[in-house]
Order: C-alpha cells, then structure tokens, then sequence
C-alpha cells in the first residue's frame, strides 16, 4: 500500500471521528496503522496523523476496557469455576491472557471439556492422598541426595529420531525416580516407597493400554526450566503432589501460571502447553501421577485404551 492509500484510510478515520462514529473511526485507523507498519511508510507528514492515529487508539482501548471493568464489577458465579471463567474470558477479551487449546501429541478424543487446571476437592481420593504428603516426603528425603536413584526424563529412543527437548535429553537437571512405568510397577523402587505406594493405591489410576499408569518422583534441580511441550492424549489428567518446593517455583499450563505449595495437589490438562522452572538455588520435587478425566465412561475408557493397545501392537507390512 502506497501513501496515498493511508491517506485515504486516515480521512475515513477523521470524517467518522467527527461525525462521531468512534467505532467506524476506530476500525479505519486501526487498518491506517496496521498497513504503515507492515509498509514502512516514512513521509513525515504522514507520520504526524499516524501519531494521531495511535493516541485515538489508545484512548478508545483505555475508555473500552473502562466499560468492560465497570459491566463487570462486582459479578461472581454459583462456584470459583464459574468465576474463574468469567474472570478469564474478560481478560482474553482485554488481551491479557491467550487462548490455549487441546493439542495432544497422539490421540485427540473429541468434546472434552477444555480446562486447564481442576479443582482436587471435586475428587473424593484427594484428601485422603495430601494427607500423606508427610509419609510420603519422609521416604523421598531418604534419597533425595542419592543421584543413582534418579534417571534422566528425557530420554531418546535408537529405532526413533532424536527430538531435541530443550537440551534435556539425558540431563538430569530434570528427573526421575520411577514408581509405576508403561503401567508396570518398578518393584525396586517399590520395595523402598512402601507408604507412598500405599497412597497410591487409593487412587483410581488410569489404565491407558501398556501407557499408563505412570507414578515418579520428577525432580528439577536448580535453574531448570522445562520448556512448553505437550502430553500425548486429553483424556487423563496429570496430578502433582508437591514435597519439595523451593520459593519462586513456578508452574504454566495454557495461559495460567500458579505456584506449587507443598502438600496441596495440582491437576491438569497436560494436552495444552505447559512448561515449568526452577530460578532457586534448591532442588524441587514433586510426586508426579496421572487419573482419567472424570467424564469418560467405563466403554469409553476401553476403546482408549483398545487405541494405544494397535499403536503398541501394530507391525508395518514388509517393505519389498
């Protein structure tokens, strides 16, 4: 687009400004500088009402989240979910927060709520689990310094190419000590966590094919950042019991960030982005699991399931 152009989206602009149609004016200045920065238009006359342009912008965008603000004051919902949505949808609306969907790695079952962190108290097994937290720190902090416990996270596969994940791949800045993997119990480590497991046996664990359940201690030492990744299906949720958190640990999943607090749990939707970092100078550990999501019928779960159990099993045809 030429200068001439611009110039023709900025008198639309002034005439509906004063014609006093701030949207219509909005829309024509808004398109002016979106094509002047895409342009790089630099006649110096041009630019002054390009200046223009933008405090018009500004003060539309401040007197429009006013009235936002003001519609809704004061609103509240029937529960803290209701709320918590109202809260975040004004907020996308304001730009503040993105918007985060379901992107699973390997399987996307359909029309399952998007949410990114549940609330521990809609389950029964919940309590009952941080009450453990105790038993179960005490038996972690018997190898918490013992390196040999605990294996690199990132691990990569000699018949799969290698994915480079953040220069984690076998760095054991984030670790694992192993309780249930592939849905086999580690009896090693299980022998040495017998109150932990003990804890774990009151939960409903998922049973994903030869997947899940997967049950560890994750480990990040100091400094650690585990970059945005997803999880490989959204029909589970991921839960963290924190035992060992450090001040200034922080936790993302979609466009909400929270800290982890020491025996109180964490569930998620590890199908939406999430990431997590460790700025101290303490190593942070938390007792990592994972539970279907509620909605899921006893049918459904055995065709998840059914799913993983062909990938796992299915052998290409010869190549001639």
């Amino acid at each position: 687009m030429n200068s001439n152009e611009l110039d023709i989206l900025l008198d639309r602009a002034d005439s509906y400004a004063e014609a006093g149609d701030p949207k219509a004016a909005l829309q024509f200045y808004s398109a002016a500088l979106g094509e002047a920065q895409r342009s790089g238009v630099a006649r110096p006359a041009l630019l002054e009402r390009l200046q223009q342009a933008q405090g018009f912008v500004r003060d539309q965008g401040a007197a429009f989240q006013q009235a936002l603000n003001a519609a809704m004051a004061g609103r509240s919902g029937a529960n803290p979910t209701q709320t918590l949505r109202m809260t975040h949808a004004l907020e996308m609306i304001e730009g503040k927060r993105g918007i985060f969907p379901q992107e699973p790695s390997v399987l996307f079952y359909p029309y399952l709520a998007h949410q990114q962190f549940w609330d521990p108290s809609e389950f029964d097994w919940s309590a009952e689990l941080e009450a453990a937290t105790a038993d179960i720190r005490e038996e972690l902090l018997a190898v918490i310094d013992d390196d040999s416990a605990f294996q690199p996270y990132v691990e990569d596969y000699e018949d799969r190419p290698v994915r480079d994940f953040g220069g984690l791949n076998y760095n054991d800045s984030w670790s694992a000590l192993h309780l249930i993997r592939d849905a086999k119990s580690i009896e090693e480590n299980a022998k040495r966590f017998p109150k932990t497991m003990a804890a774990l046996a009151k939960v409903p664990l998922s049973n994903i094919g030869r997947r899940t359940p997967v049950a560890h201690f994750s480990r990040l030492k100091p400094g650690a950042h585990i970059p945005p990744h997803y999880g490989m299906l959204n029909c589970r949720l991921i839960c963290h019991l924190p035992l060992i958190v450090p001040k200034g640990c922080v936790f993302r999943v979609g466009n909400e960030t929270r800290e982890w607090e020491e025996g109180k749990l964490l569930m998620f939707d590890d199908s939406i982005q999430h990431e997590a970092r460790n700025p101290t100078d303490r190593v942070r550990v938390i007792l990592l699991f994972d539970v279907w999501r509620p909605e899921l019928g006893e049918a459904e779960r055995e065709a998840i399931s059914a799913i993983f159990n062909t990938i796992d099993d299915y052998r290409p045809l010869p190549t001639a």
